[in-house]
């Protein structure tokens, strides 16, 4: 009897063990030098690309458990970047993002689900930029995880994500070009992530 308990005990330590590599209450964060932000926007005819240089937060996430999955991320308005000083200066300006006042994007998931092919997901939460805050769906691609190549005690994880925008719906700019028609209001918006975390000396 003793060594049943025991045995059991055991199974159940065992398998309690075998789900530790991507233990929920360890996240995952940002890899500043390898994740990025970049958007697009139409501007009279062409569009125009710009990035997000810095992204902030954390993620929790088991592609075998979405439904258990956190996400939070903040983004510094200030680090927007499209390659013309002065354009940036306007963009930071209470014309477009007015980052005195609201110096934060932000996303905060509050559900996370599989997508329709293996790898795929969808992240529902709310955006808010400026003082607007608006449910969004951010479907996601994982893109799995690997030992760091230069670093065997830490971990990779990758994500790719795509998602167009109402510029307009978070009251960044008054509309006056789009009307002109000199400026879009729809804006694309990819991501690129990678993310790190420690090895967890429990997992396999």
């Amino acid at each position: 009897m003793g060594k049943r308990i025991l045995v059991m005990a055991l199974v159940c330590y065992m398998i309690a063990q075998a789900g530790l590599g991507w233990s929920q209450d360890r996240a995952w964060t940002f890899d500043p030098a390898h994740t990025s932000l970049t958007f697009t926007i139409r501007h009279v005819l062409a569009k125009v690309a710009g990035t997000f240089d810095e992204i902030q937060g954390e993620v929790v996430f088991d592609p075998s458990h979405p439904e258990q999955a956190k996400m939070e991320v903040r983004i510094p308005v200030r680090s927007i970047n499209t390659r013309v000083e002065r354009r940036d200066a306007h963009l930071r300006s209470p014309d477009f993002f007015d980052t005195e006042r609201y110096p934060w994007i932000t996303f905060a998931s509050h559900e996370v689900r599989s997508g329709k092919n293996v790898n795929e997901f969808l992240a529902r939460g709310t955006l808010t930029i400026k003082n607007v805050s608006r449910s969004l769906d951010l479907p996601f691609i994982f893109l799995g995880v690997q030992t760091d190549p230069f670093d065997p005690n830490k971990e990779i994880a990758g994500f790719e994500g795509h998602v167009t925008l109402d510029r307009l719906e978070f009251g960044v700019g008054n509309g006056e070009f789009f009307r002109k028609g000199l400026m879009g209001k729809e804006v694309d918006v990819a991501i690129y992530l990678e993310m790190v975390r420690g090895k967890n000396p429990a997992g396999p």
